[in-house]
């Protein structure tokens, strides 16, 4: 696993193979033919309005991730804690949301305003649990926390302590 900074001092990505996490679904949600096979694999009853739905709310993430990047905000504004059991928690499961928009991006919160992405997936079911992808999604989400753990990571200091260690 390596870790990658994507936006300013605050936000950070996992690294599994080829591509960081956050450009690998960023280039998943965009593409046309991936989204439509999803959708037939998933009985989409209108696979061409989820496209073009999917597409935007891709789209939507992006710019506003730029955006809070661009006017110095808080990424706390984008990620809340994953359920409510996680608040107050060390290296808390978060989910990054915009309202009404069916993709998730999955991360950590390291400290305050820092994060490190671990996933997404495109929220198909209410619960995680319910659907393979977004239970795919829980799992990785356990095993960066516990990668993180085993490495000395508490807080944000440990954090950048650790990626200074793995350049």
């Amino acid at each position: 696993m390596k870790i990658e900074r994507i936006f300013a001092e605050s936000l950070f990505v996992f690294k599994y193979g080829e591509m960081n996490e956050y450009d690998r679904l960023m280039d998943l949600w965009t593409d046309a033919n991936f989204l439509q096979v999803y959708a037939k694999r998933n009985n989409v009853p209108d696979v061409y309005g989820f496209i073009e739905e999917i597409l935007a709310c891709a789209e939507e993430i992006q710019d506003f991730l730029n955006q809070i990047d661009k006017e110095n905000d808080l990424f706390d504004l984008y990620f809340q804690p994953l359920q409510l059991s996680e608040y107050g928690k060390e290296l808390a499961f978060q989910k990054g949301k915009v309202q009404k928009n069916r993709l998730r991006l999955y991360a950590i919160k390291i400290d305050a305003n820092c994060f490190v992405i671990t996933g997404g997936a495109i929220k198909m079911s209410h619960w995680m649990k319910d659907h393979p992808d977004t239970n795919t999604e829980l799992k990785k989400l356990k095993k960066a926390r516990t990668y993180l753990n085993q490495n000395g990571v508490f807080d944000e200091d440990s954090f950048f302590e650790l990626l200074s260690e793995n350049i």
